[in-house]
């Protein structure tokens, strides 16, 4: 009888590791489909930038620009009023070194991809 009790105290470890380790993989590849999943939004958003020419204080690499949800305000510049109060995406790109003014941040609608208003840099 204290032999099934100690193989249950290791045992017991092993698949608890085994389980959140099988868990974390599984994390990982999900964040790489949304890094995938924002991949046109972020081109959409460069063409802007680009469009309006505040290309010249950010990085060329618009791939590695940071996504994020966030709610629409009047704070912001808005291409579109009936966005306020909508959640859409935020898209940052990585300023060039010793830049006065930012990169504005470009907002695009997360169904269609089309750009719909920005903050601008400071």
């Amino acid at each position: 009888m204290m032999m099934g009790k100690g193989l249950g105290f290791i045992v017991l470890p092993v698949f608890a590791v085994l389980m959140l380790i099988g868990c974390s993989g599984d994390q990982s590849n999900d964040s790489q489909i949304d890094s995938d999943q924002y991949l046109e939004a972020k081109e959409t958003a460069w063409a802007f930038v680009k469009e309006q020419g505040w290309d010249d204080t950010a990085e060329e690499d618009w791939r590695s620009a940071e996504v994020t949800e966030v709610v629409a305000s009047q704070g912001y510049t808005l291409l579109e009023d009936h966005y306020v109060g909508k959640e859409v995406l935020s898209i940052t790109f990585q300023d060039q070194a010793n830049v006065v003014a930012g990169t504005p941040i470009i907002l695009v609608d997360g169904d269609t991809y089309e750009v719909i208003g920005y903050i601008p840099g400071e």
